[in-house]
């Protein structure tokens, strides 16, 4: 015997039943939602001008009616993303309007929503992307052509026009030209073609173009010509991608004027709860039947099984292949390093013949320049220094090759900079003759300006440096001043604005350095026995210190330059090396 229950106790009851049911009904439901959304977005991302009917049939599998939002909205973020393949996409939605010509209409009222508000906002680039995108759906018939006639008057007769206006009407006339040709040969010249004619004939003011965009538009116009020279023998749309024959393509007649933004329907674009859910999955079911066919299950099935072993097959092909590659890739450079070594030693081995069987430098200059391929300028760069390091005692044709070489051709300056530059990063790793050597050939090329200055000393750093490449730094200073003379290579760096700015770090006298900084660079010049090359140096220490004393800094006496820098026996002569060795 059961329990009584009363009425309005067995009333609550069921309504909190109902209500339990409704939201098991809508959690079911916001799952399969998010799980076509992952679907349709997983689809779009995947397609190509190869797989463009598969993807088409994946879609009809799922239920894009109900979807249809979320299948316009992919769609359009994919093709932002991709440009170059637009029409892949156009392919692909014209594949999907033939049967389901919502999604199609849905899709061009969006573009066209889209275009009017990047308008607005004057988004070139994105104006760019919808434009292309619409163009190719009336390529593919899925648009009519008074959509792209709008596009393009638009933007040839805006007010004020711009030359990025007339550059979005060219881009979009010479991707539609073709169709428009032919399908309306009429509207186009009338449409089209004459508007364009009689803007670069123009001669008011107000509306005269650019240079910019009056050779955008003769190019478009020249395109026309070539395109019915040709007599329309070229196919507009690729072969892979005519899934659909245009002239059985459902069109949508749109008017650009009529579409609204309420158009869009931007709530497709939402999970809302239907309480008809499963009478709409069912509709839909016979849909994709008629579509698909009574056994597109079976046929899922099957695909899905050949499309695996095809694919095993080809990752096994593809490791076999790649195997081989790599085993030609290892022969190939093996046998390419072989021939560059060959070619190297050989020309090494002329140049050093060059060099001992000619007495004068523009002898050997011609015999190398008649000897070495193209390309080998760096090699014969490094092989006349390291000749010249290997000699007992320094000889000056190196320098004098060097420098015709240099003014023979710009790339061997390229080159011997590129050379000292790595000689006195890596200084330390050389032989004190062979700094020594580097030197002098480098104090020819500078004496002469066979190389340009401010390139060739801009590594060179007075304070943060090592022993050889101190060496390096006054042997190259010291040659220049017994070349030059001290008023010369002073005037140079002092006068010469470019090499001033790149040898901050040899001649520190800029208002940010520190006094530290400034002292050991007037010390270190003064141990070279060139101390004068550093008066700005100099007087910038002498300011810098000035400065802080009368800001109440006092005199530091730890911080102060050896008065024999200034008042030794050599004050203002050159100092001999083994005296000069011991400062640096």
């Amino acid at each position: 015997m059961s329990r009584y229950i009363p009425p309005h106790r067995k009333q609550a009851n069921e309504g909190e039943d109902k209500k339990s049911s409704a939201n098991t009904d809508e959690t079911l439901q916001r799952e399969a939602w998010q799980a076509l959304s992952r679907s349709i977005t997983g689809i779009i991302n995947k397609v190509s001008k190869d797989n463009v009917e598969l993807a088409a049939s994946e879609l009809f599998r799922e239920n894009i009616i109900r979807g249809r939002g979320l299948l316009c909205r992919s769609l359009m973020r994919a093709q932002v993303a991709n440009p170059d393949i637009t029409n892949v996409f156009a392919a692909l939605v014209s594949c999907v309007n033939k049967r389901l010509s919502v999604v199609g209409a849905l899709l061009c009222k969006r573009l066209i929503a889209q275009w009017r508000r990047m308008h607005r906002r004057r988004d070139w680039e994105g104006m760019r992307c919808v434009s292309r995108f619409i163009g190719w759906l009336y390529i593919f018939n899925v648009v009519n052509v008074e959509i792209v006639y709008h596009i393009i008057v638009t933007h040839l007769t805006a007010e004020p026009r711009t030359d990025d206006d007339i550059d979005q009407a060219a881009a979009l006339f010479r991707e539609t030209f073709r169709t428009m040709s032919q399908r309306a040969a009429c509207e186009f010249h009338t449409h089209i073609l004459t508007p364009i004619r009689d803007l670069l004939a123009t001669d008011c003011e107000e509306w005269r173009l650019s240079p910019r965009a009056q050779t955008l538009l003769e190019a478009s116009l020249s395109e026309v010509q070539q395109w019915e020279r040709k007599k329309y023998v070229e196919n507009i749309i690729p072969e892979n991608l005519l899934l659909v024959d245009p002239s059985d393509q459902k069109c949508h007649e749109l008017d650009f004027e009529e579409v609204k933004d309420a158009d869009v329907e931007e709530k497709l674009d939402r999970f809302a709860y239907d309480a008809e859910y499963e009478d709409h999955e069912e509709a839909y079911e016979k849909l994709r039947r008629a579509i698909l066919g009574e056994n597109w299950e079976t046929e899922l099935l099957e695909g899905i099984v050949a499309a695996e072993e095809e694919e095993e097959e080809e990752e096994a092909e593809d490791q076999e292949q790649e195997k081989k590659n790599t085993e030609g890739y290892q022969r190939d450079a093996d046998a390419s390093k072989q021939l560059i070594d060959e070619h190297e030693r050989s020309m090494r081995r002329e140049v050093y013949m060059a060099m001992r069987s000619s007495v004068r430098a523009d002898e050997v200059v011609h015999k190398i320049l008649k000897s070495i391929q193209h390309g080998s300028e760096r090699t014969v760069c490094f092989m006349v220094i390291e000749g010249c390091c290997e000699e007992s005692s320094y000889r000056k044709i190196y320098g004098m090759v060097a420098e015709r070489l240099c003014k023979s051709n710009a790339k061997f300056q390229t080159f011997f900079t590129e050379a000292f530059q790595l000689r006195y990063m890596h200084a330390e790793d050389l032989e004190e003759k062979q700094l020594e050597y580097t030197s002098k050939i480098y104090v020819h090329l500078l004496r002469t300006d066979s190389l340009p200055w401010h390139k060739c000393l801009a590594p060179l750093d007075i304070v943060k440096n090592n022993l050889s490449q101190r060496l390096v730094i006054q042997w190259v200073l010291q040659g220049l001043v017994e070349a030059m003379g001290m008023r010369a290579v002073k005037d140079r760096f002092t006068n010469d604005r470019e090499l001033a700015t790149s040898t901050r770090r040899l001649l520190p006298a800029g208002d940010d350095e520190s006094e530290e900084t400034l002292e050991q660079a007037v010390n270190m010049l003064e141990a070279m026995a060139i101390g004068e090359l550093g008066a700005k140096t100099r007087a910038r220490l002498e300011e810098v210190r000035n400065a802080r004393m009368n800001a109440g800094g006092g005199y530091d006496s730890n911080r102060c330059v050896d008065p024999s820098y200034y008042d030794g026996p050599w004050k203002g002569n050159k100092r001999p090396r083994d005296d000069a060795l011991e400062f640096v």
